[in-house]
């Protein structure tokens, strides 16, 4: 191979049908033949916070352990492969982005300094109700140095369990690492905390477990963008029916005309009085400036596509349109990109997509092999 490796992205249905299959299947034999470029260093492959959202939604605690393996196939594809969320995309972060495929405002999704105030505040609470302290030490809680010497001393057990947290999430296997307790004794730096704890957090599996048992065993779908698609649904709607009565007037309009003719009228007459009215053509311009203000410049443009390419009566909106164009963000940070049918036919005329987007999972492996020989 020449060159750094190629960068392939998976559809959220690849993940879903492997799962389901045994793994002598048909697709689990595709996914062989990938992963085998893959471990030839040949590709790499990533997944994105829409995989996570679509993939892992079984809230109920009887899908605690299916959630996970399901987390645990997406490692085992991808590896520490991860591309940014919007946050960091607007912000020019790139695949693989040290496997942080979700963030906060300033780059991590938990910091240090939020993090110590919150368990201040917990552990002053819980040391308050023990009766072991003296008047001393009760002052020195109120100190950071105090506090520090305090878990040390008398906090023996305090941090060993998910209780001691409050509401903020934390998994049992966070805990038995030991790292929040000497986060919180000044035995772990924040830099140390803050990598540690983001690992955890960005771990598809390890994610799956502390979301959910946090999360009043809510659908993340249902959650995150529960509002946003049923207003994306009720937008297009909404246009399909205007688009529907412009039809109809024009209809209603001939009718008009071939009335006034068989009336008397002459056909100039008939036919300035029920003149043809122009389709409004769609400007989705302002809309993509207005989507690049929260995901980076550049990276809308394909919104504005898929818009032309909806704008007409015919067309029929899926809530999953919403999430396979949000996904389609990635696409430029691509080689070869996964996606359904529909979407890759909506998007064919697209330059910028030219030649990236995979319709069939089954024809990836040979999708690969030729973009392999381009190179050589």
């Amino acid at each position: 191979m020449t060159g750094s490796p190629l960068v392939v992205y998976l559809d959220t249905q690849d993940y879903i049908r492997l799962f389901n299959e045994e793994s002598d299947g048909p697709a689990h034999k595709i996914l062989n033949e990938v992963l085998s470029f893959r471990d030839r260093g040949d590709i790499n492959i990533g997944y994105s916070w829409v995989t996570i959202v679509e993939f892992i939604t079984r809230p109920t605690e009887k899908f605690r352990r299916e959630r996970v393996r399901r987390g645990q196939l997406i490692k085992d594809i991808c590896g520490p492969n991860a591309f940014p969320d919007l946050v960091g995309l607007s912000k020019g972060a790139q695949f693989p982005n040290n496997g942080q495929w979700i963030s906060g405002r300033d780059g991590q999704l938990v910091k240090a300094k939020w993090f110590r105030r919150q368990m201040e505040k917990q552990f002053i609470e819980a040391m308050s109700e023990q009766t072991g302290l003296n008047r001393a030490e009760r002052r020195r809680l109120k100190t950071r140095s105090g506090m520090r010497q305090i878990i040390r001393d008398h906090g023996a057990s305090w941090g060993t369990k998910r209780e001691h947290y409050g509401g903020v999430p934390v998994s049992d296997e966070l805990i038995e690492s030991g790292v929040l307790r000497r986060f919180m004794s000044g035995q772990c730096s924040d830099a140390e905390f803050e990598v540690s704890i983001n690992r955890w957090f960005s771990d598809p599996a390890e994610f799956s477990r502390i979301f959910y048992d946090y999360a009043g065993k809510e659908n993340l779908l249902d959650l995150f963008f529960g509002e946003s698609l049923k207003s994306m649904e009720d937008a297009f709607n909404r246009m399909q029916s205007a688009l529907r009565e412009f039809d109809n007037w024009e209809i209603r309009n001939r009718e008009v005309r071939a009335k006034m003719l068989k009336m008397g009228f002459d056909r100039k007459s008939a036919s300035k009085f029920t003149k043809k009215l122009k389709k409004p053509a769609l400007d989705s311009s302002k809309l993509v400036r207005k989507v690049e203000q929260y995901i980076g410049e550049g990276n809308a443009n394909h919104i504005g596509h898929y818009l032309q390419k909806s704008f007409r009566k015919d067309y029929s909106f899926k809530r999953s349109d919403f999430l396979d164009i949000m996904q389609m963000c990635y696409v430029p940070q691509c080689d070869l990109f996964r996606c359904d049918k529909a979407m890759a036919s909506l998007y064919r005329d697209y330059e910028p997509f030219s030649g990236k987007l995979v319709a069939k999972f089954a024809e990836l492996p040979e999708r690969i092999e030729t973009r392999l020989l381009e190179r050589e």
